[in-house]
């Protein structure tokens, strides 16, 4: 058998560490893995209306305003779609509010029905004008002048987020 010369088993170690270093560096720096996650969707939260009122008053023959102030506790804007108006009620004497004044349901949706994005702690509101969803009759009967109305209010509305 051959002998090695000092220098030849010099290189030799070296290139088997040099070899060895960079496989033990590759083995450091590629990793994989792999695992299972979990997602949850979120629930929603009703819109709350927290008050309704009339812009000015109700007259002979006129339409007016309602003014709406809408709670949204959702983490997403969303935008109002249908609103209506139903159980029309006057506790004045002598005012049958179904007879005296109409729900009009054809009144069209503001532009801007819109309500941002809230949280339970913190929610968000917005004010809303409905041009014309109730008219008081033409010859109103005289027991109307000054009655308080009261109404319920519904919402329909849909996800805003974009």
């Amino acid at each position: 058998m051959r002998k090695l010369s000092r220098r030849s088993a010099t290189v030799a170690v070296t290139s088997i560490v040099a070899v060895g270093a960079a496989g033990a560096a590759w083995a450091a720096w590629s990793l994989t893995g792999s695992g299972t996650a979990e997602a949850k969707a979120g629930s929603v939260v009703n819109l709350k209306v927290t008050s309704a009122g009339l812009a000015g008053g109700l007259t002979p023959g006129n339409a007016t305003t309602v003014l709406l102030t809408v709670e949204n506790r959702n983490a997403f804007p969303v935008q109002i779609t249908d609103i209506d108006l139903t159980r029309l009620d006057s506790p004045q004497a002598g005012c049958d509010a179904a007879a005296n004044v109409e729900i009009v349901d054809d009144a069209a949706l503001p532009a801007k029905a819109t309500v941002p994005p809230g949280s339970e702690d913190k929610p968000a509101t917005a004010q809303i004008a409905w041009s014309g969803p109730l008219r008081m009759i033409a010859d109103p009967a005289d027991a109307c002048q000054g009655a308080p109305f009261t109404f319920n209010v519904h919402l329909d509305a849909q996800s805003a987020a974009s």
